[in-house]
C-alpha cells in the first residue's frame, strides 16, 4: 500500500490555521477571571489574635455566641474570650444570625479593637451585603498600669441620709482639693427615671430622662458624669446581675436634712452624687467618667 502524500504547499497554511485557532482560544480563556472572595474564613479567636492574615482585614467567621447586645454594640464570646462586634441595627438583627457566616472587618479605631459586620451569608447564599456603617460608642478599656489598684477601700454602703458626718467623710476637706478616690463594691445600682423629673415627664420618660443610682441601705447616690461607653458597660453588668466593683468618688451631698428626708419609692432617700473613676468588667477595667 502506498502512502498518501500531501502537497507541501498546503502544509504551512494548515499549521498557521491551527496556531491562530489556539491563540484565539487562549485569549478567550484569559478574559474570564475567577472572582476571589475577599473575606478569609477563620475563627473569631484567630482574627482577634492576629493568627490569620487578610488584605483589608476582611474575615468570615461563624456567627458567635452573643453574650450581650445593646444598640449597635455586642459582646460576643468564643470560649472564655469576649470581644466587641458592632453592626447597624444589631439589637434587632442579632437573633436571626445564628448559623450564618458573618463577613466582618477587623477595626482598630475607635479602640478597643473590634469587629464590624458588613455581610451575612447562609448556605452559600449572601443574604445581605455592604451593610451600612453603624453609629456606636465603645467602653474605654484601661490597662492595669493605667489605674491605681492601691486605691484604699471604704465601706461606702455604710453612709446614711440621717447622718451628715457619714455623707461628708468621703468628700475633700477643702473645696479646691482633689476628689477622694475609694474602692468599693455596689450590689444595687439601677437605671430609672431621674428622681427630680416633673410628674408629667416621669409618666413617659425618654432615655435622656433616665439616670443611674447607687442604692445603699440608708442612702442613695446619683451617679453622674458617665461616658456613653461606661453606660453601655453598666447595662451589661445589670443584665448579667453582676456587682459594680471599682473606684468611685463622691462629688457632693444634699445639705438640707428636709430634702434628704424625702423618700423616692425604690430609690429611697437621695443623699448626694458620685462618679465612677473606673470599674471592672470581666477581666478588664472600664473608664467610668472622663478624667479631668
Amino acid at each position: 500500500m502506498s502512502a498518501v502524500s500531501v502537497p507541501r504547499r498546503w502544509v504551512l497554511p494548515l499549521l498557521l490555521g491551527v496556531l491562530i485557532s489556539l491563540t484565539f482560544s487562549g485569549l478567550v480563556g484569559c478574559g474570564k477571571k475567577q472572582e476571589v472572595d475577599p473575606y478569609v474564613y477563620t475563627s473569631l479567636r484567630a482574627v482577634m489574635h492576629g493568627d490569620t492574615l487578610s488584605p483589608g482585614f476582611l474575615f468570615e467567621i461563624d456567627a458567635p455566641q452573643f453574650e450581650f447586645v445593646r444598640g449597635n454594640v455586642a459582646l460576643v464570646r468564643e470560649g472564655n474570650e469576649l470581644e466587641f462586634l458592632v453592626a447597624d441595627d444589631l439589637e434587632n438583627r442579632y437573633a436571626s444570625l445564628s448559623g450564618a457566616l458573618l463577613g466582618v472587618v477587623k477595626t482598630f479605631t475607635p479602640s478597643p479593637t473590634h469587629l464590624m459586620l458588613f455581610r451575612i451569608k447562609r448556605g452559600g447564599v449572601i443574604e445581605a451585603d455592604s451593610l451600612p456603617r453603624p453609629e456606636y460608642t465603645l467602653p474605654k478599656l484601661l490597662r492595669a498600669g493605667a489605674i491605681d489598684l492601691e486605691t484604699p477601700g471604704a465601706a461606702l454602703p455604710d453612709i446614711s441620709w440621717r447622718k451628715t458626718a457619714s455623707l461628708k467623710q468621703f468628700l475633700p476637706e477643702e473645696e479646691d482639693d482633689d476628689l477622694l478616690q475609694i474602692q468599693t463594691g455596689i450590689k444595687d445600682f439601677v437605671w430609672v427615671p431621674a428622681h427630680d423629673l416633673p410628674d408629667s415627664v416621669r409618666a413617659n420618660p425618654s432615655e435622656q430622662d433616665m439616670a443611674w443610682y447607687a442604692v445603699f441601705p440608708e442612702a442613695t447616690l446619683r451617679i453622674v458624669d458617665l461616658t456613653p461607653g461606661a453606660e453601655w458597660a453598666l447595662h451589661y453588668l445589670r443584665a448579667k446581675d453582676l456587682p459594680l466593683v471599682g473606684s468611685v468618688s463622691q462629688t457632693g451631698f444634699v445639705e438640707k436634712y428636709a430634702d434628704r428626708k424625702v423618700e423616692y419609692g425604690e430609690l429611697g432617700h437621695i443623699a448626694g452624687t458620685m462618679k465612677l473613676n473606673w470599674f471592672k468588667v470581666a477581666n478588664t477595667f472600664v473608664e467610668g467618667s472622663v478624667r479631668e
